[in-house]
């Protein structure tokens, strides 16, 4: 082995990071696996939440809602973020209208959560008109019970992360 330093370890020993340049192509190869076994891992869980969430949702009201089978829930949880954002789509004029507004910053706050619920709302709506097999008499109650889901969630995330710091 000699002495002589390669330009790829120019960084070494000083506390740098090393930029994607200085990756061999094993390196990068692997690190673009992992990222992508972390992103589908990520969507895989999203997925199970938007599931269980169609599912409660659907227990809840089942006098209201009836499905053709287990598919049509595996398309409801699937379609959720499409609806999402596409009932992004029609909210987002109302959020840069509050967030260019002059209103204080607390009025501000309280406007994008209305705008959240808004949100999740219409997309829980469009997920109960869009889905193939799943048929809601009264589509208006389950898109509430969903959105107060969503409400609930955003609540108990917030207080694990205020416990944690």
């Amino acid at each position: 082995m000699s002495d002589e330093r390669r330009p790829d370890d120019e960084g070494e020993g000083r506390g740098e990071e090393p930029t994607w340049g200085s990756f061999s192509i094993g390196g990068k190869v692997l690190a673009a696996v992992g990222f992508t076994g972390l992103g589908l891992g990520v969507a895989a869980l999203v997925m199970l939440f938007l599931l269980l969430v169609v599912l409660v949702v659907t227990a809840l009201f089942s006098d209201l809602i009836e499905f053709d089978g287990l598919s049509a829930l595996l398309w409801a949880a699937l379609l959720s973020l499409p609806c999402g954002l596409l009932a992004g789509l029609f909210t987002a004029p109302v959020r840069l209208l509050v967030r260019l507004s002059t209103f204080a910053e607390r009025t501000k706050r309280a406007a994008g959560e209305v705008a959240s619920c808004l949100t999740t709302f219409l997309a829980a709506l469009f997920v109960l008109e869009f889905t193939p097999g799943l048929y809601a008499t009264d589509p208006w109650l389950p898109a509430a019970a969903a959105t107060v889901l969503g409400i609930v969630a955003n609540l108990v995330v917030a207080r694990v992360e205020s416990h944690r710091k």
